[in-house]
């Protein structure tokens, strides 16, 4: 490109002054003529003319212009008759001796000479300008592309066990560097998604060992003396460590379901009304207060099924560590509902109340294998929060209260949006 550009800048260039040298050429002999004719016309001999001006021709004629007094003149510019050298100037002068033509025609050859020389100057002018732009331009893109280099190399060499490493990031402010810095965030989420799958499915495995080797060690010690077994015992003691192993695999797999980040089919439903349901056919007879009067009525849109399981996960984690009671309140707050959740056992510390959110997390002092959970509630239950556009969190009793506090957050419906609970239809949990 830029060759052509340069090509056609040099035509242009040698266009203009090869017109412009030939426009000068023919002003000169129109000058000449009218110098001649004026000299004529004051009864100036035509041989001192022709010595005065002798790119003049001079030839006698017959008179092409009306009579008239001695020295009038008739000039016809580029009227006259075309040859070799160009368009000339041509004039009929009467005199004494008679009617004069003058003719003069305009020397081209400067023209041409200087075109030449121009052309033999912009050959090797040019020739040398093309090599300089294209080497400015190879070093310039090499130094801006090597960056882009160094990046691919370094991801280049970025593998699964390797995910620790970063791109290089250039000094300058542009789009490069830019793209480096995402790629290093896209890097950074990489390795923590990977670090977690890979602390998932280790707890998840050893989750699973314990029941299994539990279970195949009864089976066992029965299998090898059968007539010693208690196998009433056996077989309910097989039971549950088959119904512990089906519940570790019912969280994995609704976790796996809500990693996969897959919309839930939400409604317009009634909390309270949900959470009366969930009391009473689950909790009838275990000490869980309801307090509903902040918002007797208040619909969210939501899954019931998620919602029930993600209010029967704070409601066990509750009853698990509660000396005595459990409460559960509902308020409204500001375009939010807030669902509170509290017992009155020996709390949580600060430092371990976000900690609890994470998979497989069980507190020394009260989250114990014996206990029956899982390990995973807590977390199913912020998955699910979170999925309805909410938060969910561990923090401090109030003043004078003991026991730990769960608090759920959940974005009330736009005004004007129905929010009038349809008939409890069964639906599945996506």
């Amino acid at each position: 490109m830029a060759s052509l550009a340069l090509a056609a800048c040099s035509a242009v260039l040698l266009y203009a002054v090869h017109t412009d040298l030939v426009d000068s050429a023919q002003v000169a002999a129109r000058d000449h003529v009218e110098q001649a004719a004026r000299r004529l016309g004051a009864g100036i001999p035509p041989a001192e003319v022709k010595a005065a001006l002798p790119d003049v021709t001079l030839d006698s004629a017959s008179p092409t212009s009306p009579s008239g007094s001695s020295g009038s003149s008739d000039l016809t510019g580029s009227s006259g008759t075309t040859r070799s050298q160009g368009r000339g100037a041509s004039a009929a002068v009467v005199t004494s001796s008679g009617t004069m033509l003058i003719q003069a025609y305009p020397d081209l050859a400067p023209a041409r000479t200087a075109v030449v020389a121009l052309t033999w100057a912009l050959v090797p002018c040019t020739t040398l300008l093309v090599l300089l732009v294209v080497c400015l331009t190879w070093y310039a893109m090499g130094r801006a592309l090597r960056p882009v280099e160094d990046i691919r190399v370094e991801f280049a060499d970025i593998t699964a066990s390797s995910l620790q490493r970063r791109v290089p990031v250039p000094d300058a402010d542009d789009e490069v560097a830019l793209l480096a810095a995402t790629m290093n965030d896209t890097l950074d989420q990489l390795q923590r998604a990977v670090g977690r799958l890979r602390t998932f499915t280790s707890d998840a495995s050893h989750e699973l060992r314990g029941p299994l080797t539990t279970l195949k060690a009864r089976l066992e010690l029965a299998t090898a003396r059968p007539e010693r077994a208690d196998w009433t015992t056996v077989g309910d003691e097989a039971l549950r460590d088959t119904n512990r192993l089906e519940e570790v695999v019912a969280d994995l797999l609704l976790l796996a379901r809500l990693d996969a980040r897959r919309p839930l089919k939400l409604r317009p439903l009634s909390v309270p009304d949900l959470l009366r349901r969930t009391i009473a056919e689950g909790y009838a007879h275990h000490p869980v207060v309801l307090d509903i009067h902040s918002a007797p009525d208040t619909a969210v849109l939501g899954s019931r099924t998620a919602l029930a399981r993600l209010f029967t996960n704070l409601l066990d984690n509750g009853l698990r560590h509660a000396s005595s009671t459990v409460t559960v309140e509902v308020r409204r707050n500001e375009g939010e509902l807030v669902v509170e959740v509290g017992d009155d056992g020996p709390g949580i510390p600060a430092q371990d109340r976000e900690r609890i959110f994470d998979r497989f997390t069980r507190l020394d002092n009260a989250r114990t294998r014996g206990e029956g959970g899982t390990g995973l509630g807590l977390a199913i239950a912020r998955d699910i929060a979170t999925a309805h556009g909410g938060t969910l969190t561990a923090r401090a009793p109030r003043a004078g209260d003991p026991g730990a506090r769960m608090v759920l957050t959940l974005p009330l419906p736009a005004p004007g949006t129905d929010s009038v609970p349809p008939p409890d239809l069964p639906h599945p949990f996506m």
